[in-house]
């Protein structure tokens, strides 16, 4: 699977999640929005800084990765994740490479 780096912007440029006033309420939104108590999503944390979430369905994931407690970095792969966060990448005008 392709991985797709979803990064903030201001105007036509993109920032570091430090310098994007939204993070900690996108954050919160991508956590309220996940849970494995539906069977649909599988919790993975391998690393104090990192939480993967898992589709049981098509195995696509979201990543993310924490410095100091702060989003630093978003992954994305195509599937039901991608699908998941796309409302939130249009609320918070974001943008993806992959």
């Amino acid at each position: 699977m392709t991985t797709i780096e979803i990064r903030p912007r201001n105007g036509d440029e993109t920032i570091d999640w430090a310098d994007f006033a939204g993070a900690d309420m996108l954050s919160q939104l991508i956590w309220d929005g996940l849970s494995e108590a539906g069977g649909a999503w599988h919790y993975m944390n391998f690393t104090s800084d990192m939480s993967i979430w898992e589709s049981t369905q098509d195995s696509s994931t979201i990543t993310m990765i924490y410095k100091n407690d702060c989003l630093e970095q978003l992954l994305v792969t195509r599937g039901l994740a991608y699908d998941h966060l796309f409302p939130l990448i249009q609320k918070f005008q974001l943008t993806t490479s992959s």
